[in-house]
């Protein structure tokens, strides 16, 4: 792993009576912080949920399934657009990688508090509302397809690889615990009937925005691992550093795959919360407890994915996080009652827990620090359709109906079930993974 922290205070952003400190030290800290991050982090999405609250926020506009999926889609979506031009930038100026992280953060963060104000101002919102509501989560979403990369580089180069399930893990945890605080929050803005549509949505995106503050606070405070030795060495062409790793790395083509077929999910997932309040008839309050049971499927879960991922790697964390997937969608194409619906939130919860740290820790473990920039920035960017799932969705569901939603997104997750039992184990150097399989295992990055 990291052997020291370097004394460059322009690059990094630290003082120069810190550069001797253990590689120990800066893991303990940056998991410190990134749990902090993480919990916060996790409740700002609970008060602004892109498959409960959103949807439901966006109902107030239109009945279209189909333009509620697509503005869901775009929270994320724009994400991966500027992967590859930063992953360029990052290859050319390494250095750069906190600076980055910084402005995209507060950027991400001024926007939502600006969402927020608007909504809360405006009592009774048209049209215009709505297509600013569209841009703002458009840059919301550029702002971390920026973000994400240096994310992935402080995380691969100051955490060890037999932690980072931890650490992914713990977030949730910890996430999971603020975030039902924030789901029985929602339940009393929700219930409160001298609150109507939007100010009651415009409170909860408020609070979103206070939760970010913190959230991007302690991200802030993230130390960055050293710049290689070479980190100045003229570097190949980046088209030619793509292609290359493109070829090296067959695996990642397989990891897409599986990723774009998990999107069965995230597909019928916006859609949970607009079926038990249309066409079952139950209370918009009861959507706080559903967001409530999702979080705490995901802290309950974690409790084994993270020992799971620790020990034996991120394959069959990856395996299992999709048969729960299977399962949520099971249980809500046969539910009817309150119940029911809460199970398969909480089902939902598990699932995604249980794929943002396998898939997170297994890409992780590909490649050597010089590559693994353009194999996040390849592997983010080549997911672009996965997060027009919820637009796709929308589309069935209002072409067909929503249980045709479920039995279509059944079957894709059945299908990347099935694709993910053929993925090698980085963890143990399997050859199919690439060259640099395992990377890390000797406390080396």
């Amino acid at each position: 792993m990291v052997a020291r922290i370097v004394s460059n205070e322009s690059l990094h952003g630290l003082k120069p009576d810190l550069n001797a400190v253990p590689s120990e030290l800066v893991e303990r800290r940056n998991m410190r912080d990134g749990i902090v991050h993480g919990a916060f982090f996790h409740m700002a999405t609970a008060f602004a949920d892109p498959f409960a609250i959103i949807p439901l926020f966006l109902a107030g506009f239109t009945d279209s399934r189909i333009l509620i999926g697509f503005i869901v889609s775009l929270v994320s979506a724009a994400t991966v657009l500027p992967q590859i031009a930063v992953a360029g930038h990052l290859r050319r100026h390494p250095g750069s990688a906190k600076r980055l992280m910084l402005g995209g953060i507060w950027t991400r963060c001024a926007v939502w508090g600006l969402i927020a104000a608007v909504i809360l101002s405006v009592p009774e919102p048209g049209v215009m509302v709505l297509v600013a509501f569209m841009i703002g989560v458009s840059i919301y979403s550029l702002a971390g397809g920026v973000v994400v990369l240096p994310f992935k580089q402080v995380i691969s180069g100051t955490i060890a690889p037999e932690h980072r399930s931890s650490f992914f893990g713990w977030r949730l945890v910890f996430g999971g615990i603020m975030s039902i605080m924030a789901g029985l929050l929602v339940q009393q803005v929700l219930g409160m009937q001298s609150m109507s549509w939007p100010r009651n949505y415009g409170l909860l995106f408020l609070m979103s925005f206070a939760s970010l503050v913190i959230a991007y606070t302690a991200m802030s405070r993230f130390r960055f691992p050293p710049l290689p030795d070479d980190a100045k060495t003229p570097q190949k062409s980046h088209k030619h550093a793509l292609k290359r790793a493109w070829q090296d790395y067959p695996v990642l083509k397989r990891l897409i795959l599986i990723r774009l077929l998990s999107g069965g999910l995230p597909m019928a997932l916006p859609f949970f919360a607009l079926f038990a309040t249309q066409e079952v008839g139950l209370s918009l309050a009861s959507v706080g407890l559903f967001v409530a049971a999702q979080r705490g499927g995901g802290i309950v879960s974690n409790l084994i994915w993270m020992p799971l991922g620790n020990r034996t790697g991120t394959k069959p964390v990856i395996f299992f996080g999709l048969l729960l997937a299977i399962l949520s969608v099971a249980a809500m194409l046969f539910s009817e009652s309150m119940l029911a619906i809460t199970i398969a939130f909480a089902l939902s919860g598990g699932a995604m827990s249980a794929m943002i740290v396998g898939f997170s820790g297994y890409i992780l473990e590909l490649g050597s620090p010089e590559i693994r920039p353009l194999l996040f920035a390849l592997e983010g960017t080549l997911l672009l359709p996965l997060y027009f799932m919820p637009l796709l969705g929308g589309w069935v569901a209002d072409t067909f109906s929503f249980d045709i939603l479920l039995i279509v997104a059944g079957v894709l997750l059945i299908m990347a079930l099935i694709t993910a039992a053929t993925l090698c184990e980085p963890r143990r150097g399997a050859s199919a993974c690439g060259p640099c399989a395992g990377a890390g295992q000797d406390g080396t990055l």
